[in-house]
């Protein structure tokens, strides 16, 4: 008996006006370029002790990642591919893409001139 007095107002809804108040979120942009089976990145960098301090991280992140990371050094700039392990991209690859970028925030940070 509780239980219908608590669903007759539910069941008898008289107001059936849905306001349409949904706004979607758009992604944040990213400048990684995502291939069918690699992610890729160029990073510029103006100092010669940011660049060095960015490829000797990416060494060491290297060395302890599940991805396959390749980068190239070429002047000023350093070239990042992720390579998938798998047919496709993984959930492997785009994390190393988040840890990669958070490698070159840190070190921006840590190096910056105080």
């Amino acid at each position: 008996m509780y239980l219908q007095n608590i669903m007759t107002n539910y069941l008898n809804e008289s107001n059936t006006s849905i306001t349409n108040d949904f706004n979607p979120i758009s992604p944040k942009q990213s400048d990684w370029i995502i291939e069918e089976k690699r992610i890729v990145k160029t990073y510029t960098f103006k100092d010669k002790k940011f660049l060095e301090a960015f490829i000797v991280e990416l060494i060491k992140y290297n060395r302890e990642a599940s991805a396959i990371v390749e980068f190239r050094v070429k002047e000023n700039k350093v070239g990042i591919i992720i390579h998938a392990t798998s047919p496709q991209l993984s959930e492997i690859e785009f994390e190393s893409k988040v840890d990669i970028s958070k490698i070159k925030r840190d070190v921006m940070y840590y190096y910056a001139k105080q």
